[in-house]
């Protein structure tokens, strides 16, 4: 871990912040005496929430501000005397005021702002409507918030609050992006796993929280941010950039996306937000307990969930945000794969092409796939006001999900060997309706595999900004670290028990139609042409099991500092900024893999031995949907347990050893860089 290393350099680039925030006025050139300031704060009266960007200028000429995430504005340099000021922002009505700027001085302006419209003369947020139309309300202020944020960006990007779209499932992230403009959610089958905007790919776009970047590693090494585990209650709005600044960091191709957090100098009173709520699906909507692939065992589908934020400005110099959240949903999908090849067909002459037009359905995989995914997070932000023009922000979040997953997954295949395997079969044959797999060259795979992966994610985030008008002074420094386990033999199961044909079988796909997911019919036949039944576990044998222990970790410390210089002299609004930034991540990647060959209980009888003992008792007479009558599964969980108690059942050989070891230092990485 290199934080040791790097915190003194962004303790002093915190130290010098301070040096020149505090004193920076005293620093800069002396004001003339013909001129002053006026600062002060906007207020939206309906919503009692102070205002981001809003526009702050003075009548007739060029001087404007924005207002910070406190509402808080300051115009410097104005020559004395008295000015009109007008502030505007979208969805309200604009506002104006005359002030008495006092020459070397100060002058202190207020504004609340409202809209008739919707909030009435008294702009007091007294409704007089229905339930409906004050739910629409709240989206029109949220909606109202993205677009004033949009038109006074400095580049092009989309924002969106949180608040726009109401509840989103689990309080997930990952959910809510899925409707941001220009952005592409990555699904690990039910899951939003990650985003990609201009579809360039989730390891080109940047996820930042608050500006500062998020490591949240998942089971591969990669730069993508896993999303699962972040919850949605402590954002108050996401901003999409496409197009970066020459302040940005330019780490990132596509683009980016910025998770603002709530700050408590956001509001101007306390507000509690809280909400209860159940998460189910159509297909398990079921009270009682119900089989679970995941360990083969009863347990419910439908889960009770809690989010909560709590916003507090003790005083108008500091303030906390307080959020939580917990959530649990269980997902079941279907799916198949279908794998077509173009093939030579057997007996034709040399030399022949391959017609691509005329493939063969040589494989089908169906899937049932149930999970579950548990997300708690708790995060807590301060923000103290040092100065008059000062603010410092410390933040941390915490999230941990667990994630449990029972994938079963049924294979027929025909191979794509046209001749048969003893003399007098049927060769393979084929076309738009159906394929006729060779004698003896089809395969049978019931594969029932079981994971569960621990995500840890812990996130600090400390910040300071001071703006008088005319100097501008950020600093930052942020640390993300996250862990991901996958845990096996310590949760009680194989990632994987199969098992395979018993003996030679012909595998033919019949009445096949355009578009069908599955063909009409399955049908298999052993080496003398009799029907097989493919779901009688007589017909199968135990073949192997394996695991992929695996430990990630990643973090990424940063360190920024930038100083931004109004210039006032010009006719048109113009500044001067300087910066630099410091980043240093690291990826370590730990993956074993090991596999054993089942061996029978007397470790010689594994082409034998029937496989009753190994397979699903619970998840068992289960609709696994397309139509498929319910499949005998294996059991990675029986599986290891009869293991534990008999070592015989699966043993290594020797090559599988070999090919262990070589995974294992394939797959260990460790990468550092530094920006």
């Amino acid at each position: 871990m290199d934080l040791p290393a790097l915190l003194p350099r962004l303790a002093r680039a915190l130290v010098l912040a301070a040096l020149l925030g505090a004193p920076l006025a005293a620093a800069a050139p002396a004001a003339p005496a013909a001129t002053g300031s006026v600062a002060g704060r906007v207020l939206n009266v309906g919503t009692g929430q102070y205002l981001t960007n809003a526009r702050v200028s003075v009548r007739g000429a060029s001087a404007t501000a924005f207002t910070d995430k406190d509402g808080s504005y300051r115009l410097a340099e104005l020559p004395a005397g008295t000015v009109t000021l007008e502030v505007f922002f979208t969805g309200l009505d604009p506002a104006t005021a005359q002030v008495l700027v006092p020459a070397g001085g100060a002058a202190q302006q207020d504004f609340n702002l409202t809209s008739v419209a919707r909030y009435g003369q008294q702009g007091d947020a007294t409704v007089r409507l229905d339930a409906f139309v004050v739910a629409q309300q709240r989206e029109t202020d949220a909606q109202a918030i993205a677009t004033n944020e949009q038109r006074f960006a400095p580049n092009i990007k989309n924002v969106l609050s949180t608040d726009a779209l109401g509840d989103v499932l689990g309080g997930s992230v990952g959910e809510f992006m899925k409707f941001l403009p220009g952005v592409t959610v990555e699904s690990d089958l039910a899951d939003v796993s990650g985003v990609s905007i201009r579809g360039i790919g989730g390891g080109m776009t940047a996820i930042t929280n608050d500006g500062a970047p998020a490591s949240n590693i998942w089971t591969t090494a990669t730069r993508s941010v896993d999303v699962r585990s972040m919850a949605l209650n402590d954002i108050a709005r996401m901003e999409v950039a496409k197009v970066p600044t020459p302040a940005n960091p330019a780490d990132s191709l596509a683009g980016s996306i910025n998770l603002v957090s709530k700050s408590a100098f956001e509001r101007s009173g306390r507000q509690l937000r809280y909400s209860l709520n159940l998460i189910g699906n159509h297909e398990n909507l079921d009270l009682r307990k119900t089989p679970h692939s995941h360990g083969d065992k009863l347990g419910y589908k439908i889960f009770p969930g809690a989010n909560l934020d709590f916003t507090w400005p003790v005083t108008k110099r500091f303030g906390v945000v307080l959020a939580a959240n917990h959530s649990r949903s269980f997902n079941e999908q279907h799916r198949t794969l279908q794998s077509w090849t173009s093939i030579i067909p057997p007996g034709s002459p040399a030399g022949t092409p391959v017609n691509y037009a005329n493939p063969v359905l040589n494989s089908l995989a169906f899937l049932d796939g149930p999970r579950d995914l548990t997300r708690n997070t708790l995060s807590v932000k301060a923000d103290w006001k040092v100065g008059d023009n000062g603010v410092l922000s410390v933040g941390h979040v915490a999230s941990r999900t667990d994630t449990r997953i029972g994938s079963l997954t049924y294979t027929w295949n025909t191979s794509t060997t046209a001749t048969s395997s003893v003399a007098g079969g049927r060769p393979l044959a084929w076309d738009n309706t159906r394929t006729l797999g060779a004698t003896g060259r089809g395969t049978l795979n019931n594969n029932g595999t079981n994971q569960l992966i621990n995500q840890i994610t812990d996130t600090s985030n400390v910040g300071y900004r001071h703006d008088d008008g005319r100097w501008r002074v950020e600093a930052g420094v942020s640390r993300s670290a996250s862990a991901t386990k996958r845990r096996y033999f310590d949760a009680g199961f194989f990632l994987q028990a199969s098992a395979i044909q018993r003996f030679p079988v012909r595998v033919s796909f019949l009445d096949l139609a355009p578009g069908a997911a599955i063909p009409g019919r399955i049908e298999v036949f052993d080496n003398n042409d009799q029907p097989v039944d493919w779901n009688n576990p007589a017909n199968l044998r135990g073949n192997t099991a394996n695991n992929a222990n695996l430990y990630n970790r990643s973090y990424t410390n940063q360190g920024f500092l930038n100083v931004r210089r109004t210039l006032g002299f010009l006719p048109v609004p113009a500044a001067l900024q300087v910066g630099v930034l410091e980043k240093r991540v690291m990826l370590d990647s730990n993956l074993r893999s090991e596999t054993w060959t089942f061996t029978g209980p007397d470790g010689l009888s594994g082409a034998t031995a029937p496989i009753e003992p190994y397979l699903m008792q619970r998840y068992r007479n289960v609709d696994p949907g397309y139509g498929m009558p319910p499949i005998v599964w294996m059991s990675p969980s029986r599986a290891f347990r009869a293991y534990q108690l008999n070592p015989l059942l699966y043993q290594q050989t020797d090559a599988q050893r070999v090919s262990d070891r070589n995974s294992h230092i394939d797959n260990n990485e460790n990468i550092k860089e530094t920006v």
